[in-house]
């Protein structure tokens, strides 16, 4: 392959690609080729990517001083932000994308030669008239600071050329160019017309053996490409191989997976070197990475309070200060049980102080109250290049990226991070002086246009985009997406710029003809790449049919074949490992140990013995997510609060009876007080109306309570939210009762509140619902004489229960007895480890504690 690389570097000469992608791989194989010649040192060769080439000849250009000075993308970004916001105003949203639609139309013209005036006399749209005025402000800026963009560089060198203040070699070879573009046309001919020798490396020879296979799916397809892949390296290991595959700047990792799945079967518990064996041309976003997110987000706390999602990120990050998390989860979970709000540093470390004692949890509030101190000491404003150093700052004071040793990727990335810092400082040129919130947007987007790929030494397969391919050769490659839908590739003129305009300046896409005629040269160009060609389509995508593109018709009368779908490999492994069956038992409660969960343990073994055993002894509980508003926990919360301080003198129905409306008034405002208190506390502007508007409501259910509540008949309230302990048959819990009346006769009724919908305690054979109230009549020693659910709700208010005023008062005794025994006997069945599982449970009800059941795996194979 590239047989002619060494003529072609002979004597003062350059190879030029179209992209770095090649430029690094003909290095490589020239270094190769001077190794296979028996050399052990040489000079390096002059192979540069077309952008990398105006380079060196902008920095060896004569006369420095009297250059323009050079910008780059991040400068040229901001530059174009403060033009475009010229003309569309400050409160103009979505600015990012049209920012980079400006800049593409912007690098089109200067590759064209096309000037603002034409662009201006053309447009046609609203749009294009306002990108004209916005490209001549940008225009104007260049020209007054005497300046010089990535676009512009090619023209400058064109004309520096042309002065003679630039040394050209006299040889140049092209590789890679498919589109031809007026102002690299117009420096080769200058270079030509000074005597330097320009060509194009010659192409290779069209494939012999091109085979056409169709796969049910793109997932098959593409774990198929794997397999062959394997399969010619298994042959021959010094094969150069190469899938070729679209999209892959959307769905780069999610293609590597499946491909990785048919080269290396099992990758997931191989080396880490295995896993990196596939060398994708496309990377990540910056901005995706973990790591630079996680940084991103602590710097936004910095200017502006975040969400309680954002500092759950935050908290269960060990990208930041300890690597231990423990502590911090369960500040986490204390954080996911207040409402949502915009939290800012200091609301939080006055919401979650002295919640846990771990040294990790400390640390973690340290830092948030260092953030608080930033905030109330942070200048004004700043040049970027201090911005930098004070981001960097802030960043290594909050131990970030963790402690934990870093790897070669983490190194890399690490590295990348800080030149976008260096970036960020490089602003200064274009804005000397900015706030931080300003400087962290910037490297936020600066972060989202950076696209980086940590070099690794898998290169076993590479795994590229048709463009990307353009120029290099292979032994043997796959072209897989080959559809009538996506060959070829829909177009892409630019919106900005008239469509007028760019027919007549022949620019890409601007008609259908271009966009067929450019996707045919590509292909052939693809299948020309190497000696053996695979092209394959998908039957399906999208639950839609396809058919192989007609593209495809100049390589001739392929065979399609359909191919195989090697699967997934755990699939496979599934079947050809025999499963043992362990008999594991659950060991019987211990005499010192506690059960959590309270009476909802007791509950859960009743209906699903296993989840009282992940709930009530492994103390698992199902992670809620952060609701906004005010959830329905909270509202049953603070109704339960504020009943527990209305009753906390524990009144007598006729005390209660006797209080005037303005005595009442006042007990139900104390009480809402009382309630929302340690709510109110740390509430932004949006929370607390949200209270105030929850504390009215509520004032009108207490009182329609406390009406229903002293004429359901005689008693006197004995004890409010109170504590007792339980035990049975070897089970130990800790229950809180909501409500214990005494009636006159001396006995008791309990109650419990329930603020959701409505609920009956009996089903329809008699029997309780819930077993609840049964485990609090066993833990209290005296003659309980009734058991009711209080429904408090602004739909329904009622009480629903058993026992003296609700059912039969003569049968109660022997119904609460008999109850109580299903307790008994419930307890004895935990206590000796019972872990059934309910079979005929619905799947949502199972999926808590799926992964620790099994039950839908289970389900299945029954």
């Amino acid at each position: 392959m590239y047989y002619w690389l060494s003529d072609a570097l002979q004597g003062p000469s350059t190879v030029i690609t179209a992209n770095r992608r090649l430029a690094r791989v003909l290095r490589e194989e020239y270094a190769q080729q001077q190794l296979r010649a028996g050399k052990s040192a040489w000079q390096s060769p002059a192979i540069h990517a077309w952008q990398d080439w105006l380079d060196t000849q902008l920095l060896g250009a004569a006369d420095q001083a009297s250059l323009p000075t050079r910008i780059n993308a991040h400068q040229s970004q901001l530059l174009w932000e403060r033009c475009l916001r010229k003309e569309v105003g400050d409160s103009a949203t979505g600015l990012t994308g049209l920012v980079r639609l400006a800049r593409d139309a912007w690098q089109r013209l200067a590759d064209w030669q096309i000037t603002i005036r034409e662009v201006a006399r053309s447009a046609e749209s609203h749009d294009q008239r306002l990108f004209a005025a916005a490209a001549g402000r940008y225009l104007g800026v260049l020209k007054r600071e005497h300046w010089v963009d990535d676009a512009g560089l090619a023209a400058l060198i064109d004309e520096l050329i042309q002065a003679g203040r630039v040394a050209s070699r006299s040889r140049i070879t092209l590789v890679g160019f498919d589109r031809e573009r007026p102002v690299v046309t117009s420096i080769l001919a200058v270079l030509a017309d000074n005597g330097c020798d320009v060509s194009t490396a010659p192409a290779s020879d069209t494939a012999a053996d091109i085979v056409l296979q169709c796969f049910d799916h793109p997932d098959g397809e593409m774990r198929a490409a794997g397999a062959w892949a394997r399969e010619q390296l298994e042959e021959a290991p010094d094969r150069t191989i190469a899938i070729i595959s679209g999209n892959l700047d959307q769905q780069a990792e999610r293609k590597t997976r499946l491909v990785r799945e048919g080269l290396v079967p099992g990758w997931q518990y191989a080396p880490a070197s295995v896993a990196q064996s596939v060398n994708v041309s496309y990377g990540r976003k910056l901005v995706d990475y973990p790591a630079v997110a996680i940084a991103l987000l602590l710097l936004r706390w910095h200017v502006r309070d975040l969400t309680a999602s954002d500092v759950g990120q935050l908290l269960r990050s060990s990208l930041l200060s300890s690597s231990s998390t423990g502590g911090r989860s369960r500040l986490e979970l204390r954080l996911r049980k207040l409402p949502d709000r915009n939290w800012s540093p200091a609301m939080l470390s006055a919401a979650l102080q002295g919640r846990e004692q771990d040294t990790d949890a400390a640390e973690w509030l340290g830092l948030v109250a260092s953030i608080t101190k930033r905030r109330r000491d942070l200048k004004r404003s700043a040049s970027p290049a201090a911005w930098a150093v004070i981001i960097d700052d802030i960043l290594k004071s909050s131990r970030w990226p963790g402690t934990e040793p870093l790897s070669s990727h983490d190194f890399q990335l690490l590295n990348r991070w800080r030149e976008l810092l260096n970036d960020l400082a490089r602003l200064d040129l274009v804005s000397p002086s900015m706030n931080l919130e300003t400087a962290i947007r910037q490297l936020q987007l600066m972060a989202s246009d950076t696209v980086f790929q940590p070099e690794s030494e898998g290169k076993a397969l590479q795994l590229i985009g048709p463009l990307e391919a353009s120029g290099a050769q292979f032994d043997a490659i796959w072209i897989s997406g080959l559809t009538a839908a996506n060959w070829p590739p829909p177009g892409n003129p630019s919106p900005l710029l008239s469509r007028r305009l760019q027919r007549q300046a022949g620019m890409p896409d601007a008609e259908p003809s271009d966009t067929l005629a450019y996707a045919e040269g590509l292909l052939m160009r693809l299948g020309g790449a190497a000696s053996q060609v695979v092209c394959s389509y998908a039957l399906t995508e999208d639950d839609a049919e396809q058919t192989p593109t007609d593209l495809l018709q100049p390589f001739g009368v392929l065979a399609q074949t359909p191919g195989p779908d090697p699967g997934w490999h755990a699939a496979a492994l599934s079947n050809v490992i025999n499963t043992a069956i362990v008999a594991d038992r659950v060991p019987p409660i211990a005499p010192e140990e506690r059960i959590a969960g309270g009476a909802g343990t007791i509950q859960r073994q009743l209906s699903e013995p296993i989840a009282a055993f992940v709930v009530g002894r492994l103390g698992v509980r199902n992670l809620q997510p952060q609701a906004s508003g005010l959830p329905a926990p909270l509202r049953g919360n603070i109704v339960h609060d504020a009943l527990h301080h209305l009753y906390v003198d524990t009144p007598a129905c006729q005390e209660i009876e006797a209080w005037s409306d303005e005595e009442m008034s006042a007990r139900i405002d104390r009480s809402l007080d009382a309630a929302f208190a340690r709510h109110e506390r740390n509430a932004d502007t949006v929370l607390t109306e949200l209270f105030r508007l929850e504390r009215r409501r509520l004032s009108a259910l207490l009182r329609r309570f406390v009406d229903l509540d002293y004429a359901r008949g005689e008693f006197a309230i004995a004890a409010v939210e109170h504590e007792v302990a339980f035990a049975e048959s070897g089970v130990g819990l800790s229950l809180r009762v909501d409500r214990i009346d005494r009636l006159p006769d001396g006995t008791l009724a309990i109650l419990d509140y329930k603020t959701g919908a409505s609920k009956k305690f009996l089903q329809g054979d008699g029997q309780p619902k819930e077993i609840q109230l049964i485990a609090y009549a066993c833990a209290i020693e005296e003659v309980v004489s009734a058991v009711a659910l209080v429904n408090i709700d602004m739909r329904e208010m009622s009480f629903d229960g058993a026992g003296r005023g609700y059912t039969d008062e003569a049968a109660w005794p022997d119904a609460l007895e008999s109850w109580k025994q299903l307790v008994r006997s419930t307890c004895a069945d935990m206590s000796r480890g019972d872990v059934r599982m309910n079979g005929v449970q619905v799947v949502k009800d199972a999926r808590p504690i799926n992964l620790l059941s099994r039950y839908t795996e289970l389900r299945r194979d029954a």
